[in-house]
């Protein structure tokens, strides 16, 4: 199976300082891929370098099939959108005219799909850039990175200051999209979001792609109250179960991550003496709580 985007190895240097360590990602025909981490952990750098805007000190990129290289690159962004986490375009100059400017660019550009973007962002298209609040720029941003009906969408905090209202419009279309074979690499602060539009997740920490242990959606976070006496009953659940993946005590309230049958849960459940209990399905803000939780 050939993928729209691959990474191997990228690695990248500002200056002594480490930004990615040997980065390696794959995004797929008709795939929405999450791209997470805290500020700083990497996902921009990886995304500009798989853009061509920064030169990776080792490591390759491959998009649809082709290693990127100076003789191809302008030819495969052709296939590209591109949105990225800060907007910049002439302050001076129209929506419109900035729109129209990216036609020569792309062979593909659909102008009657820009003006259906127009309308269904509510962009106003004789006003000048400058003149624009940050989500209206996000909005052109969008719309420019849409209209040439790409194959493969590299989207850096599409949402940031974008009304919820909008933000659901942009889901749709993603999952429009995707049905249709496009495939994106999505990073995103709003990770219920994620959680519900993306296929699969990359977590990436201190410039390195990271697998969290309790990453599994059939998991349960059961939260348990315990007086200090009781606090000594946690060496016995461990022992005694198996399927407990992780347990963290913070203060007298504890966290366990359980991996197994209802009747094993209820097991569980059945054989702590608890002051009160909460048992939740697994979300990805709490992987995230948990996988960052060092830093």
């Amino acid at each position: 199976m050939s993928f729209l985007l691959e990474t191997k190895n990228l690695t990248k240097y500002y200056g002594k300082r480490l930004a990615i360590d040997k980065v390696s990602i794959t995004v797929s025909p008709g795939e929405i891929v999450g791209f997470v981490g805290p500020n700083g952990s990497g996902k921009t750098t990886t995304m500009r370098t798989v853009m061509g805007f920064l030169k990776p000190d080792s490591g390759k990129v491959f998009l649809f099939g082709e290693e990127v290289n100076r003789r191809n690159v302008h030819r495969l962004l052709r296939y590209v959108g591109y949105v990225p986490g800060e907007v910049n375009y002439y302050a001076d100059v129209t929506v419109r005219r900035i729109l129209e400017f990216y036609t020569s660019f792309y062979e593909d550009f659909d102008a009657e799909y820009c003006e259906y973007l127009c309308k269904m962002f509510d962009v106003q298209l004789d006003k000048k850039f400058e003149e624009l609040s940050l989500g209206n720029k996000k909005k052109v941003s969008i719309i420019q990175a849409l209209a040439h009906k790409p194959r493969l969408l590299i989207l850096d905090e599409p949402t940031n200051s974008l009304d919820p209202v909008i933000q659901k419009k942009l889901y749709n279309i993603l999952r429009e999209l995707r049905a249709s074979g496009v495939g994106v690499l999505l990073s995103s602060h709003v990770l219920g979001e994620v959680e519900k539009l993306c296929d699969r997740v990359v977590f990436i920490k201190d410039g390195r792609i990271v697998t969290p242990p309790t990453f599994d959606k059939s998991m349960k976070k059961i939260v348990v109250d315990l007086s200090t006496e009781q606090v000594e009953q946690l060496s016995r659940v461990k022992a005694d179960f198996p399927e407990v993946v992780e347990l963290i005590l913070e203060n007298s309230t504890v966290v366990i991550y359980f991996k197994g049958s209802q009747k094993r849960l209820v097991h569980l459940l059945n054989s702590i003496d608890f002051q009160d209990i909460s048992v939740t399905d697994l979300s990805l803000e709490d992987v995230f709580e948990n996988l960052y939780r060092a830093n």
